[in-house]
């Protein structure tokens, strides 16, 4: 079902030769779990010795590393009980989760191999509860019943139904930028008669770096830039970033989606893609990004700076929470809470960090009030 070199990364194992060469005849039942969204990552344990990996690669992670040393003794202890040979290699694979930066990273299972020295591989779903934030069957959206046979169109319907199951969260709005959730990974049902199928992997898209947008699957996510103006400006940025210089027809294209008679959603789509450029929007403007000082809107802070987010601190009454750091956003980028930045003047006040850049406090409510900071200490993901 699944080979040695597999089981660093979420990979959907192997079908039996029944399902390839027709004689089949009946679909199989699948459950699905919601998958959290993050890089592959994968514990191994072999005798007491455990290794973190990341991107299927061994890593040196200093979060990952510290993760291991506080849950050593659990992780040791279900190995032992999973090895079937004292010389057995048990890894347990899932994604590395921290997309929040105001939550603490961790590693979320979702299988189990035990690897003899043979080689063989033994693959199961994990519903353990090995570390302190595990509840099994949380985020298990039940069974489906499948009409087809062949590998291929299995795995295709199981990863349309994906995105209807992963859809539910879509809208929420986490502070790196990314979608909480990259798909689903399907467990076969334990009345099924078959104990050779495969789990299966259902992933919409794929991150790669935490600085970088996610490679969304083209079979699942239709390309936005389906129209002549877009097409126009995505092959024009292309090639100003190659040059790294605004061009003239990266230029004309700008004015194109940019000019009145296109649509919002032309005109976010742009933002959007130019969010991750050098290239910017400021006034109204086509510029390179560069540091900028106040006084200056949200709104192009977002479209023209270096930065890559702001702070948005509340207080009620006299009690000021923490601010807290959000990438930056369609909102942001649009104009749809617009409020302007001067430059701080004294100390960074209580509960803030050091930045340049900050709002009055705005009232929200009788006793509650809010701000934005900017151009500060931005924090990192821990991948």
């Amino acid at each position: 079902m699944t080979t040695p070199s597999d089981i660093y990364r979420l990979t959907t194992g192997a079908f039996p030769a029944r399902y390839h060469d027709g004689t089949q005849l009946e679909g199989p039942v699948y459950g699905a779990q919601l998958m959290f969204t993050g890089p592959d990552a994968a514990i191994e344990v072999v005798g007491k010795k455990i290794t973190p990996y990341m991107f299927g690669h061994p890593t040196d992670n200093t979060a990952f590393a510290a993760l291991i040393e506080n849950y050593e003794s659990s992780i040791l202890k279900q190995s032992r009980k999973l090895r079937k040979a004292p010389d057995d290699r048990v890894v347990f694979t899932g994604v590395w989760y921290h997309i929040d930066f105001s939550v603490e990273p961790r590693f979320e299972p979702y299988v189990i191999h035990v690897v003899s020295n043979g080689g063989n591989v033994s693959t199961s779903r994990y519903m353990l509860e090995m570390f302190d934030y595990d509840y099994p069957g949380e985020g298990f959206k039940g069974w489906l019943a499948l009409e087809v046979t062949s590998p291929a169109a299995i795995c295709n319907v199981l990863k349309s139904e994906a995105a209807k199951v992963s859809r539910v969260r879509e809208m929420s709005h986490e502070t790196a930028g990314f979608k909480p959730l990259q798909g689903a990974i399907w467990y076969p049902a334990d009345d099924n008669d078959e104990e050779d199928l495969p789990i299966i992997v259902s992933k919409l898209f794929t991150v790669t770096a935490s600085d970088q947008q996610p490679d969304y699957d083209p079979d699942v996510f239709a390309p936005e830039a389906s129209d002549p103006l877009r097409e126009e400006f995505s092959e024009a940025l292309t090639e100003a970033s190659e040059k790294i210089q605004i061009t003239s027809r990266l230029a004309d294209a700008f004015k194109a989606i940019w000019a009145e008679k296109a649509s919002d959603a032309d005109r976010q789509w742009m933002l959007r893609e130019m969010s991750q450029t050098v290239f910017g929007v400021f006034q109204g403007e086509l510029v390179i990004r560069a540091e900028r000082s106040g006084p200056i809107t949200l709104t192009d802070l977002a479209n023209s700076s270096t930065a890559t987010g702001s702070w948005f601190q509340v207080r009620n009454g006299d009690d000021i929470h923490e601010a807290l750091f959000s990438a930056f956003d369609d909102d942001d980028r649009c104009q749809r809470d617009d409020v302007v930045l001067k430059e701080r003047q004294g100390p960074a006040a209580e509960g803030a960090p050091e930045c340049l850049l900050e709002t009055e406090w705005i009232q929200r409510g009788p006793s509650t009030a809010v701000r934005y900071l900017a151009i500060g200490p931005e924090p990192r993901l821990s991948w």
